[in-house]
């Protein structure tokens, strides 16, 4: 079974369907219906709204789960890990002044690479770091 979730094409076996929680599924919505990425505890506070009585635990669960399955992307921003959608071309730019994380859209020819190098690349991500807009006005 294949489920299209955004801009991807999610293939889902009947053992992953089995486990396909409530709660997951709410996970998964909130971190594909938002542009910017999210800490654990923000999706909890976002999460708690359509399911008051989902813990923590259960939220960090369902984003390792998640994460394992390769249908989101955690990375590590000042210490404190967040998650993006669609991990599959992963990059983002990240302020070396206020840590924030914008995801951003950037293609790159992963079947090219794989025919002129012999490597079977599944997935990348790329980490720009610089200044954001915001703290690049501020040294100015």
């Amino acid at each position: 079974m294949m489920v299209i979730y955004q801009t991807v094409m999610i293939p889902i076996t009947m053992a992953e369907r089995k486990r396909w929680t409530k709660q997951a599924r709410t996970i998964l919505d909130i971190i594909y219906t938002n542009e910017e990425s999210l800490t654990a505890s923000g999706i909890y506070d976002i999460a708690r709204e359509a399911h008051p009585n989902i813990s923590l635990g259960t939220v960090y669960r369902n984003l390792k789960r998640l994460d394992e399955a390769g249908l989101i992307r955690e990375t590590t921003s000042n210490g404190v890990s967040v998650y993006f959608k669609h991990p599959f071309s992963s990059a983002h730019l990240e302020c070396e002044v206020c840590h924030s994380i914008i995801p951003v859209d950037i293609m790159i020819d992963v079947g090219d690479i794989n025919r002129r190098t012999g490597h079977v690349v599944k997935k990348w991500d790329l980490r720009l770091i610089g200044t954001c807009k915001e703290c690049e006005g501020r040294c100015i």
